[in-house]
C-alpha cells in the first residue's frame, strides 16, 4: 500500500550512485527485471516503505547524462521528474511528493507540476475547475524539493502560468466570455506589484476607430473588452516596454463564414494567443523581472447573426 509521503529521485544509470533521502537509486534498479541496457529517459520504477513510512520513484534521465549539453540534461531532467509524477499521481493515497532537484531544480519544478495538472470540468458541483469557486483549484499533490532553492521557486511560477493558459484555453465557451476572461485576470493579478489592468468596452474601441475589431462582434451578445495589462517593473521608467499581443476570440464559429460543425466545440480555444500573453505577463509580474510589458487582448465571440459581418463588407475609418 503506498503512503502519503512519497519520494522522487532522477538518476543518472552511468553515474556512481549516491544516497538520496536514504535511497540508492542504482541498487534499487538493480532489482527490477530490467535488463543489461541502461534505462532510458523517464524509465521509472516504484517502491513501496523505501524508506520506511515513504513511497519513492526513481525515474531515469537516460545513459550519458554528464555529457549532453546544458540545454539537453534540462528536458531529460523534465522528462524524468515528469514521468515519476504520472507515475505517483494514479495512487490515490499520495499527497505529499519530495522532489531530489539537484540535477536541475528550475527543471523538475517546471515538470513536476506540468505533469500534476489535469484540466477535470464536470458538469456535477463542486469541481475543481468551476470558475464559479471562490478560491481556486488545489493541487491533487503537494510538492517540495529535497533542498529548498530560488530556482525551484521560479520553476514553480513558470509551471503555474502555463497551466493558467492551459486552464483558460480548455474552458467551455460559455464559461469563458469576454467578460468572464478579463474578470479572471484581475483575480490572478491581485496583490501583484507594479501591475496596472486596464478593461476597454466598444464605447472606447469606436472611439478610438477599431472598426474592424468592432465587425467580428456584431454577431454576438456578449459585450467586447479590450484588455490591457501595464506592468513597470524596468528601472529606467522611460525606456520603451516590450509589447504582447494575443488573440482573444473567445469563440470562433467563422460568423456568417459558418465553420464545418465536426470539431467547432475545440474553437473555444481561439483565444489561446490571449491566454498565452495574459499567463506570460502573471509570470514576469510574479517574478518582478526588471523590465516593463504591455500586454493588449481584443477579445470578442464571432458569431453568426442578423447583424453579423458579411463576406466582402468594407470597414472603414469612423471620420473622412
Amino acid at each position: 500500500m503506498s503512503s502519503s509521503q512519497a519520494l522522487i529521485v532522477p538518476f543518472d544509470p552511468s553515474a556512481p550512485s549516491q544516497a538520496v533521502a536514504g535511497v540508492q537509486p542504482l541498487q534499487l534498479w538493480s532489482l527490477t527485471p530490467s535488463g543489461d541496457k541502461a534505462p532510458k529517459a523517464g524509465a521509472t520504477a516504484t517502491f513501496y516503505n523505501t524508506p520506511a513510512g515513504k513511497t519513492t520513484t526513481i525515474s531515469s534521465v537516460g545513459d550519458g547524462f554528464a555529457a549532453k549539453s546544458s540545454e539537453v540534461k534540462r528536458e531529460l531532467v523534465r522528462k524524468s521528474v515528469g514521468a515519476a509524477v504520472k507515475e505517483l499521481k494514479a495512487f490515490e493515497g499520495v499527497k505529499e511528493v519530495v522532489v531530489d532537484a539537484s540535477l536541475d531544480p528550475h527543471a523538475a519544478a517546471v515538470a513536476a507540476h506540468l505533469a500534476l495538472y489535469k484540466f477535470t470540468l464536470k458538469t456535477n458541483v463542486p469541481s475543481p475547475f468551476d470558475p464559479r469557486n471562490a478560491e481556486p483549484a488545489k493541487d491533487k499533490i503537494a510538492f517540495a524539493p529535497v533542498e529548498a532553492s530560488a530556482e525551484w521557486d521560479r520553476g514553480v511560477v513558470y509551471a503555474q502560468s502555463q497551466n493558467l493558459a492551459r486552464t483558460l484555453a480548455e474552458y467551455p465557451a460559455n464559461m469563458i466570455t469576454p467578460t468572464a476572461f478579463t474578470e479572471r485576470v484581475r483575480k490572478e493579478f491581485e496583490g501583484i506589484a507594479n501591475v496596472e489592468i486596464v478593461v476597454r468596452d466598444e464605447a472606447w474601441a469606436a472611439e478610438k476607430g477599431m472598426n474592424v475589431f468592432l465587425s467580428v462582434t456584431h454577431g454576438t451578445s456578449e459585450p467586447a473588452k479590450f484588455l490591457e495589462i501595464i506592468y513597470k517593473g524596468a528601472a529606467d521608467k522611460n525606456a520603451a516596454p516590450l509589447a504582447f499581443v494575443g488573440k482573444g476570440i473567445t469563440f470562433d464559429s467563422g460568423g456568417i463564414s459558418l465553420k464545418p460543425g465536426a470539431g467547432m466545440k475545440l474553437m473555444r480555444g481561439d483565444m489561446g494567443g490571449a491566454a498565452a500573453v495574459v499567463s506570460a505577463a502573471l509570470a514576469i509580474a510574479k517574478l518582478q523581472l526588471p523590465i516593463g510589458l504591455v500586454v493588449t487582448t481584443p477579445l470578442t465571440e464571432n458569431m453568426p447573426g442578423p447583424s453579423a459581418t458579411k463576406p466582402g463588407d468594407m470597414c472603414v475609418s469612423s471620420t473622412p
